[in-house]
């Protein structure tokens, strides 16, 4: 999910922050994250740039969070991206 603030955001750093991400996204996996923190980076990235192939990784990770409350929370906001991404297919 894409947020609405981006319009007020200038096009250089929208521009600086998609470098970023595409930049950040093949070394994912050398940061040294619990499965939370992973969950965490996953879901931003999956906001950030509305890639929805990212859902399994995010879904991978918020299996692993030990915590159970937590792990809960996680696979709540994998069910609502993936409503926010069949939702965006359904008006589209």
């Amino acid at each position: 999910m894409a947020s609405s603030s981006d319009s007020s955001v200038p096009s250089d750093l929208l521009d600086l922050k998609q470098q970023a991400l595409g930049q950040l996204a093949p070394l994912v996996d050398h940061l040294d994250q619990t499965p939370e923190e992973k969950f965490r980076t996953t879901m931003m990235m999956i906001q950030s740039t509305d890639n929805e192939t990212l859902l399994k990784d995010a879904f991978e990770a918020a299996k692993a969070i030990p915590d159970d409350k937590v792990r809960a929370q996680a696979l709540l906001d994998v069910i609502n991206e993936i409503n926010y991404f069949s939702q965006q297919k359904n008006n589209a």
